[in-house]
């Protein structure tokens, strides 16, 4: 997808759920990284530049749907000594 194109996507879609937003989440449009492959590691091929609220939605859909078990029992393993 090219830039203009992920700017329209943004602009028609991401935008409006972003600013519905304001005032209930503090700091909801400032900017956080976000890994494109929830499996994988934070790295320049896997992480854009993503708004808060838009890092809360995709992590809490991917919660959801359980893509982030295996980090979280990766995390778990690592902590139990």
């Amino acid at each position: 997808m090219k830039a203009h194109q992920h700017a329209q996507v943004y602009f028609n879609k991401w935008r409006p759920f972003c600013l519905s937003f304001e005032g209930v989440v503090e700091d909801f449009n400032f900017g956080t990284l976000l890994r494109l492959d929830s499996g994988g590691e934070y790295s320049e091929e896997n992480t854009i530049l993503a708004t808060r609220i838009q890092f809360l939605a995709i992590e809490i859909a991917r919660n959801r749907e359980g893509c982030n078990d295996g980090v979280h029992r990766r995390g778990r393993e690592g902590t139990a000594a």
